[in-house]
C-alpha cells in the first residue's frame, strides 16, 4: 500500500527532475554553443586555415558535456548537500549547543580538505 505509493512518487519525482534538468541544461548548452560558434566565426581566416576542424569540434563537444556535468553536479549534489549540512548543523546547534555543531562542521570540513588533497594527488597518476 504505502510502500507502493512511496515508490511511485519517488519514481515520478525522479522523472520530473530529469525532464526539468534536461530542459535547463540544453538551453544553457545551446546558448554557450551559439556564443562559441559566433566567436569562432569571427576569428581571422588564418586561424581557420591553420586549425584542424575536427579537433575544434571535439573541444566544443567536450565543453558542452562539461557544462552539463557542472550544472548537474551543482543542482543535484552540491546544493542539496550544502542545504542538508546547514540543516543538520542548525539542529545540532539548537538541540546540543555550539560545540556539537562545530564538531560536525569540522568533520565535514576535514573530509572536504582530505578529498581535495587525495584527488589532486591522483590526477597526475591518471
Amino acid at each position: 500500500g504505502c510502500y507502493g505509493v512511496a515508490r511511485l512518487m519517488a519514481s515520478a519525482t525522479q522523472e520530473l527532475r530529469t525532464v526539468v534538468f534536461a530542459t535547463v541544461s540544453q538551453k544553457a548548452i545551446r546558448r554557450v554553443g551559439l556564443q562559441v560558434f559566433q566567436h569562432v566565426n569571427a576569428l581571422p581566416l588564418r586561424f581557420h586555415l591553420d586549425r584542424n576542424t575536427g579537433q575544434l569540434s571535439r573541444i566544443v563537444d567536450r565543453g558542452s558535456r562539461s557544462i552539463n556535468y557542472l550544472v548537474s553536479m551543482t543542482l543535484f549534489n552540491v546544493i542539496p548537500t550544502s542545504f542538508e549540512i546547514g540543516l543538520v548543523t542548525t539542529i545540532l546547534f539548537t538541540k546540543f549547543g555550539p560545540a556539537h555543531a562545530a564538531a560536525a562542521l569540522g568533520t565535514v570540513a576535514a573530509y572536504i580538505v582530505y578529498t581535495v588533497k587525495v584527488t589532486s594527488m591522483r590526477i597526475p597518476i591518471r
